[in-house]
């Protein structure tokens, strides 16, 4: 049986090798050209791809939002109503386009995986509103749930590692 400060550091180490690998992995961030385009107005979406060799990434538009286009090659992009997939491979951005309905707005969500690390996460929602103002939906209160902070793993490992450290001192 491992005493109290053997017990201890093995815990940090469990901490600081599994924390920082699930934490820090692979990451995808969204940029827009306007959050609050004009009523049919196509506006540009930027995602910065660090860390992803090969893997994918899906983007979910509000409703009434739509698809225009983009640079990222045609066989590595599948449409799918208001979902847009595009296959990873090597890239550090792609950007897309846009149509703005008449009146409306929501979120663009969008997720993210690497299949080489098996990592996933998800890419922080952006908000979207013709011309600045929102739907009835929006002004009742219906948000889309917070996202998490870290990936499930990390706080997971944390956790145990924490308890255990805490278990080790008790007898």
């Amino acid at each position: 049986m491992m005493g109290l400060p053997a017990n201890r550091l093995f815990c940090l180490v469990l901490l600081f090798l599994f924390v920082p690998a699930a934490v820090c992995g692979a990451s995808v961030t969204r940029t827009l050209s306007t959050a609050e385009p004009g009523a049919g107005e196509v506006f540009t979406v930027s995602l910065s791809i660090d860390g992803i060799d090969l893997g994918g990434v899906v983007e979910t538009l509000p409703t009434g939002y739509a698809f225009a286009g983009t640079d990222h090659p045609d066989d590595r992009v599948l449409v799918r109503g208001q979902k847009i997939g595009f296959a990873v491979m090597n890239d550090t951005a792609i950007t897309y386009s846009v149509t703005a309905p008449a009146s409306g707005s929501g979120d663009i969500t969008g997720t993210w995986e690497d299949f080489l690390d098996e990592t996933d996460g998800e890419v922080a929602v952006s908000h979207v509103a013709v011309d600045g103002i929102e739907t009835a939906a929006e002004s009742a209160g219906e948000k889309p749930a917070a996202q998490e902070a870290a990936p499930r793993f990390a706080v997971v490992a944390a956790a145990a590692a924490l308890l255990l450290a805490g278990r080790g001192g008790r007898r």
